[in-house]
This record gives C-alpha cells, sequence and structure tokens, in this order.
C-alpha cells in the first residue's frame, strides 16, 4: 500500500522532519482573525501548501472555503482563487477577508458611524423573523444592536457595507446568552446571565478597530498583486467547474453536524440578524446532513466497509449516518476531479479522523 508521502510527492525523511503543527504561531494574522469560525483551517498549512505546490498563474479551489482561510492565502501569494461554501454567513465573511479596503477612508467611515450610532437616541423596531430572540438576547442587548444595524444598512458602498456586517455579525456572538466557548447553541446558565450586561457599541467599536488594523495590514501586503477571490454560495456537489483549478486546497466537513461541528449553529443569530434567512437549513445540507441507506462497497474504499461493519454492529443508525457522510463525499470527489486541470495539479485535504462509537474513522486512508 502506497504511504501518505508517495501521495504528495515528499520524500519520506523530509515528511518526517517537517513541522505541520505551527505550535505557538499567530493564526490570525491579516484578516485571518476578522470572524470566528468552527473548525477553521491554521492559515499556516495553507501557506506551506500553496508555496510548496502552485506558482503565480495558478488557481486554486477550496470547494469547502468557510470563512475563506485559503482564499486569503492564495490572494496574498498572488494566485486567483475559486471558493463555494453552501453557508451564506461563512461566504461573507470570505468576501470581505479578500475584499482590499483603502484603510485610511474606511477609518474615516468607521469614525463616522460610531458618532452617528452614540448621537442616535431613537428606538428601532425589533428584527422579524427570528426565534427565541429574547431567550438568546438581553432586551438592551436587542435594542443596541436594532440600533446599529439600522446605522450599518444606511452605508451606501457595499464593500464598507459587508465590512461593517462582518463586525456586527462577531458582535451579535459576543453579546448574546450563548455560552462563550461553546460555537453549538448552549445557553448561558442562570447564574452566569445574571451577571450578564455587554456593552453592545464598544463591543462592536473594539472589533471594528482591530479589524481595521488587520485590514491596513492586508491591505498593505496586497499592493502590486492582481489576484482575485471569487467566493460563491453553491453546493460542490452541484458545481460545473471544468478544468480551471490546479491546486484544490480544502478542509471538509468530518462528519454529520449533529455530533460533529455544527456550521449552521454558529452562524444561525448573526445570520438572522443581518436578514440572512437561508441559514438556517446549512447543517442539513451538508456533507451527511440527511440520513441515506445503500451498498458501503459500491464506495470504493474496503477500509471503509470495515469500519462500517463494526460500528453496525455496536449501532446501526449511527452507521449509517457514516455512511452518509461518504455517499455525499464520494459525490463532492468526483465534481473535484472534473475540476483539475489536467497534468501538474493536486488534491489536498486536511482532516481530522473522528471516533464513532468508539471507533476510529481512518478519514484519511478512505479519501486517498
Amino acid at each position: 500500500m502506497k504511504k501518505l508521502t508517495d501521495f504528495l510527492g515528499i520524500p519520506e525523511r523530509e515528511e518526517e522532519n517537517e513541522d505541520w503543527t505551527f505550535a505557538g504561531e499567530d493564526t490570525k494574522y491579516l484578516t485571518h482573525g476578522f470572524h470566528p469560525y468552527p473548525a477553521r483551517m491554521m492559515p499556516l498549512i495553507a501557506k506551506k501548501v500553496i508555496e510548496r505546490f502552485t506558482t503565480n498563474d495558478d488557481v486554486i479551489l477550496d470547494p469547502f472555503c468557510g470563512s475563506g482561510t485559503v482564499l486569503v492565502e492564495a490572494i496574498v501569494h498572488n494566485r486567483n482563487a475559486i471558493g463555494f461554501d453552501i453557508n451564506p454567513l461563512a461566504t461573507l465573511i470570505a468576501k470581505v477577508k479578500t475584499t482590499p479596503l483603502e484603510p485610511n477612508l474606511l477609518e474615516k467611515k468607521i469614525k463616522e458611524v460610531l458618532e452617528r450610532i452614540s448621537c442616535d437616541k431613537s428606538q428601532y423596531p425589533e428584527p422579524k423573523g427570528i426565534q427565541n430572540l429574547h431567550y438568546w438576547f438581553k432586551p438592551k442587548v436587542i435594542e443596541e444592536l436594532s440600533k446599529i444595524l439600522h446605522h450599518i444598512q444606511d452605508i451606501e458602498n457595499e464593500e464598507v457595507r459587508n465590512f461593517f456586517a462582518v463586525a456586527f455579525s462577531y458582535c451579535v456572538w459576543k453579546v448574546s446568552n450563548i455560552k462563550k466557548g461553546e460555537y453549538k447553541l448552549y445557553r448561558m446558565s442562570e447564574k452566569e446571565l445574571a451577571k450578564w450586561n455587554p456593552d453592545v457599541l464598544l463591543v462592536f467599536s473594539r472589533i471594528l478597530y482591530d479589524n481595521l488594523e488587520s485590514m491596513r495590514k492586508f491591505y498593505g501586503v496586497m499592493q502590486g498583486k492582481n489576484a482575485k477571490a471569487n467566493v460563491y454560495l453553491m453546493d460542490v456537489r452541484e458545481s460545473t467547474l471544468e478544468r480551471e483549478a490546479t491546486l484544490i486546497l480544502t478542509s471538509p466537513p468530518y462528519g454529520d453536524s449533529r455530533t460533529t461541528v455544527a456550521y449552521g449553529q454558529f452562524s444561525r443569530y448573526p445570520a438572522l440578524w443581518l436578514g440572512i434567512k437561508d441559514v438556517v437549513n446549512v447543517d442539513e445540507k451538508s456533507l451527511g446532513g440527511i440520513r441515506k441507506k445503500g451498498n458501503v462497497s459500491k464506495l470504493g474504499s474496503k477500509t471503509l466497509e470495515e469500519v462500517f461493519n463494526k460500528i453496525y454492529e455496536k449501532d446501526p443508525e449511527r452507521a449509517w449516518d457514516l455512511y452518509s457522510f461518504f455517499y455525499d463525499m464520494d459525490i463532492a470527489l468526483l465534481k473535484l476531479s472534473k475540476a483539475l486541470k489536467e497534468g501538474r495539479s493536486h488534491m489536498t485535504f486536511v482532516i481530522g479522523n473522528r471516533i464513532m462509537r468508539r471507533i476510529r474513522i481512518p478519514t484519511d486512508k478512505i479519501l486517498i
């Protein structure tokens, strides 16, 4: 059986000595720290792969682009990039992170908007269509968020408005009643809630100015480069790319969202505040989001068959969850194979091997 080093084209000794952990390194440089996102790829991994396998004329595709880590690294290396994701909040963040804005003009706009908000004594209606709004947000927080959102919506320039919207999204998450340090929807305890009294405008201001400084550095790095990132709200299983990418670099979902990473739960309330309704069904639309049953052997992996049978003995329903994820992944891989250019091209997955019913899923071997 081939070793992973054979597929990567790296001499085995070199592979053994390489550090891919990047322990202690800054992972929020440039625009990478604009907005948290679940299971975000470490940007230094993307940087290393891009530098090893691509040149200036190459096109890099991330079919599960999330908040745009690969896309940022692609364009700062002057490579054009394409990103797909089914999460509309993720694609908004990715677009903002890959759009250079002149920092001095941006700073002027930030000061102007914050001044208007702070001087505005009006009350604005609560947003419509957000279920359990008062369960997840305190009344004073709702009032302040509604005012901030009103002033964001008044910004005429779309790219600048989107910059503010991403900061607002992060602010919504930070000032909500959602338990901090969690990506799934868990409410704070009653004891925590009794003490919870966030200064919404202060939180929003700090995020804006932090992101401004990051944009200043990103804008400087992008001077003299003409690379662009095109971000699409699209399911890779429905894509029609033909021989466009030299490098596919991505970190796909790990499995069904009920037991792994719930991207939709994380995104729900920030997106709904911004009027983005399509976020509600993101987890169902994800790979393995809808349970299916079928012939495991047709997926072409003996390793998957073995693992499936072990899990089936313990829990048939969970085994079908496993099958559903790899069934959907198989469709994605077929699409991706058509997106790669002929000849010199690479497909690189950054993955985690999960545990299901105390059985390790060797996703790396299955995908190879």
